[in-house]
């Protein structure tokens, strides 16, 4: 038999109690990350962006690199202008598929903004939206019906657009909606 430190009743609570965001503090402010995977949609469609773009630089190389035999003087500009259009497209199509899925938002004390951030899969960040303190209207919960879940919005500018900070309980949302309202409003 084997000895188990924690007992059904400790393991749904432990369970319970396991936010599905973590919030990290730095020295301008503090993070919140989702722990949330990736959609499916959006990892296929970065594996068929890495399938196609390495596809259209190695056609690219190809049509550089052909012998000059098979064309004649006239058309070196139009395989330079393919291979411009060919590589261009490749390179957009590599650098999608190299971009990270989950974005994760910081509020940064320090200069007084919220910034949506996406580290791609080398740890390069991509700000994806960036609003200041003035901006924020509202910090609300609203109930997601298809998850049955809660979700932390802040209200842009008393507007219809919210900006999402996190997922989860209502009881795990509640110190993070505390800790923002204290920061923002």
């Amino acid at each position: 038999m084997t000895d188990m430190n924690i007992t059904a009743g400790g393991f749904v609570n432990h369970v319970a109690r396991a936010a599905p965001f973590a919030t990290e503090d730095q020295f301008w402010g503090y993070k919140v990350r989702s722990s949330d995977a990736a959609p499916v949609s959006v990892m296929l469609g970065q594996a068929i962006s890495f399938f196609f773009g390495v596809c259209l630089v190695t056609a690219t190389l190809g049509v550089l690199v052909l012998p000059t035999l098979f064309f004649d003087g006239n058309f070196g500009f139009m395989r330079i202008g393919a291979a411009v259009l060919m590589g261009a497209i490749g390179f957009y199509l590599l650098w999608f598929a190299s971009r990270g899925t989950i974005a994760d938002v910081h509020i940064d004390t320090k200069a007084r903004e919220i910034r949506e951030v996406v580290n791609n899969r080398f740890g390069s960040p991509t700000t994806v939206g960036l609003y200041t303190f003035d901006e924020i209207s509202g910090i609300y919960l609203e109930l997601d019906e298809s998850t049955g879940q809660s979700q932390l919005l802040l209200g842009y500018n008393d507007s219809a657009h919210a900006i999402s900070i996190a997922r989860g309980t209502e009881a795990q949302l509640l110190p993070l909606r505390d800790r923002l309202a204290s920061d923002l409003l």
